[in-house]
């Protein structure tokens, strides 16, 4: 008796093993990041304040400068000087909030690796960061307008400008606010080192480097280069000469920012890889 022919066989499936740092584990990780985030008050709780300091700066500086008034220049000022410190602290925020609730040990053991989490984290303070920038430039402009400001005749140019870089420049401050977090791991004692720092320690610097007859390396440190990524768009206007020229252009003083931040996530990366978490 002749047996049946046999089945053909099927080939087994392969077992595609994406990798720790491939793109579906990223976007893994920041779905979930950005759904921890949006959960929360923080992000939204620290808008409000950035949003309505920079359009009441912008509104009494246009209503009390009378002819003396640049539009750009105000718009630099109440970006750099009020709304980025936000972006600033919700970056540090976003990377301490888990060790605050203690809930990281959980986020380390279900990810690929820690350095991925702060990769995440990182990508998620950006993006939340440059909302920042866009909702404070927005209320700007309108405090600008509601000031009573005359823009007749005026280049707006620089204004629009000005408000387009604080985008990657706010993004880029709450990825320096991630780094630092991630180094520190205490909420407070993030936020505390971060606003001394940039209110009080690099003032210290420029002024002990200028009494020193050094020069001017403001534009080379982590705030005064984020300050210069606006204020060099800001153009040559009535004060804007004096204001605004630094010793590097708008885009080279945004690569040195971002050169800080790329080295804060990574010492970020290098301590949460070594601190113990159980």
């Amino acid at each position: 008796m002749s047996s049946l022919p046999s089945a053909p066989s099927v080939p087994a499936a392969r077992t595609v093993d994406a990798g720790p740092w491939s793109v579906p584990a990223l976007r893994g990780l920041i779905v979930a990041e950005l759904r921890k985030t949006l959960s929360t008050s923080a992000w939204w709780g620290l808008l409000i304040p950035a949003a309505l300091l920079s359009g009441l700066y912008a509104l009494a500086a246009a209503a009390s400068a009378g002819l003396s008034f640049s539009p750009a220049l105000t718009q630099v000022f109440g970006l750099d000087f009020f709304a980025s410190k936000f972006a600033m602290v919700f970056g540090a925020v976003c990377a301490t909030a888990e060790y605050r609730h203690r809930t990281i040990t959980t986020t380390f053991l279900t990810a690929p690796g820690r350095g991925q989490v702060v990769v995440a984290k990182a990508a998620v303070a950006a993006l939340v960061g440059a909302v920042y920038g866009l909702v404070a430039s927005v209320f700007g402009l309108l405090g600008t307008l509601i000031g009573g400001a005359n823009l007749a005749g005026v280049d707006t140019g620089p204004v629009f400008a000005v408000s387009a870089a604080s985008l990657p420049v706010f993004a880029l401050w709450a990825v320096l606010g991630v780094g630092v977090g991630m180094l520190i791991s205490n909420q407070l004692g993030a936020i505390v080192l971060l606003l001394l720092y940039v209110l009080l320690g690099e003032r210290i610097i420029n002024l002990f480097v200028a009494l020193s007859d050094l020069g001017n390396i403001g534009d080379y440190l982590p705030a005064g280069s984020g300050t210069a990524a606006l204020a060099e768009l800001a153009g040559d206007g009535l004060f804007g000469a004096s204001l605004t020229r630094g010793s590097l252009p708008w885009w080279g003083a945004l690569l040195v920012f971002a050169g800080y931040a790329a080295l804060a996530v990574l010492g970020g990366i290098a301590a949460a890889r070594r601190r113990d978490v159980t």
